[in-house]
């Protein structure tokens, strides 16, 4: 992993909790993504993610959405990613994420359009559908979200109620 975890809170190599957050985030395909804007107010909304070996999470949207025009006014964002535990309070997992999240281009678009095709093969396969997202044609986008902060819970690997809050350091 191109990046280091600089454990703030817990008992965790961090080694062994880089590799609890990404299987977390492999284990899961939908995040859930929190921004607020000076005249809107917050806002959560849904997103399908890729991620890459650099912790940074892509997402598609459209750009009039009210989460892509908070992006627009303030990069910052917080997200979530979680497994349905099997029962009421037991076997938690999930990761508490924070960040700076705007629209990809450039490099940033041709990471985003790479980690979005290894996740969902049949996204923008059609070569003019790729172009018009490597060129930010059309009503959507790529959205990259790099993470800086993050709190991870995966009781069955770290132990019942067992927050662990780290930096990322790149």
């Amino acid at each position: 992993m191109p990046y280091r975890l600089d454990v703030i809170q817990g008992n965790w190599p961090a080694d062994q909790l880089g590799a609890g957050v990404e299987g977390l985030l492999a284990d899961s395909t939908v995040l859930s993504l929190a921004t607020a804007g000076h005249e809107r107010g917050p806002h959560a909304n849904l997103a399908f993610y890729a991620f890459d070996s650099d912790l940074v999470l892509y997402f598609v949207s459209e750009r009039s959405t009210r989460h892509s025009l908070h992006l627009a006014e303030e990069a910052r964002a917080a997200a979530t990613v979680h497994l349905p535990p099997p029962g009421y309070g037991e076997q938690l997992r999930g990761v508490q994420l924070t960040g700076r999240a705007c629209e990809a281009w450039g490099r940033h678009a041709e990471a985003a359009l790479a980690a979005y095709r290894g996740r969902y093969p049949a996204f923008a396969a059609d070569p003019e559908a790729a172009a018009r997202f490597l060129e930010g044609r059309g009503p959507a986008a790529l959205y990259r979200f790099q993470v800086e902060e993050l709190t991870a819970v995966d009781e069955p690997r770290f132990g019942r109620r067992e927050y662990l809050h780290a930096r990322v350091v790149r």
